[in-house]
């Protein structure tokens, strides 16, 4: 059960008919198709940014826990060097957690500049455990079990830093 919404946001289907609101939202962000899929579970009837917002805040939590657990179950076979860097990226898992769950909280008070700092500071956390298998370098794609779905985490991220400017425009 868990991996399923890792394997269907990597694989992005085309989703079911959306509100046109909805749709329009997605359609800002740099990856629509994962926005649109992404939300699907969580639509409760609202159609306003903010709302679509915590929609793929919590896509994104459900995808960091599927994160968590493809570390951990890593962990155990790893040698010594790659069980730290298992380590220091489920330390950033754990801290992108807090990072989401403080963006909800955010986004239900108003709050769109501190909205953007936890999205940002999500951003920062799954990018260290990136950097924790390509030494810091840039040019070296992460090929760890963990690095397809970071790059989920980071494009789901990045849509909703993309919706929260919908969400909040006055906060830029």
């Amino acid at each position: 059960m868990m991996m399923m919404m890792f394997n269907l946001a990597v694989a992005v289907p085309q989703p079911t008919m959306l509100n046109p609101a909805i749709q329009a939202i997605c359609d800002a962000t740099d990856y629509p198709a994962l926005c649109q899929s992404s939300i699907i579970p969580y639509l409760d009837g609202h159609t306003d940014p903010a709302s679509v917002l915590i929609m793929h805040i919590l896509a994104g939590i459900h995808t960091t826990k599927e994160a968590i657990q493809i570390a951990k179950h890593a962990l155990p076979s790893a040698t010594h060097y790659d069980a730290q860097r298992y380590e220091v990226c489920l330390d950033t898992y754990d801290s992108a957690m807090d990072s989401w769950k403080s963006a909800i909280r955010s986004t239900k008070a108003g709050k769109g500049f501190e909205v953007a700092n936890d999205l940002s500071a999500v951003a920062s956390m799954i990018s260290s455990c990136d950097d924790a298998f390509t030494d810091d370098d840039p040019t070296v794609p992460n090929q760890s079990p963990l690095g397809q779905i970071d790059q989920l985490l980071l494009h789901m991220d990045s849509n909703c830093l993309a919706i929260h400017l919908k969400a909040f425009p006055d906060s830029n």
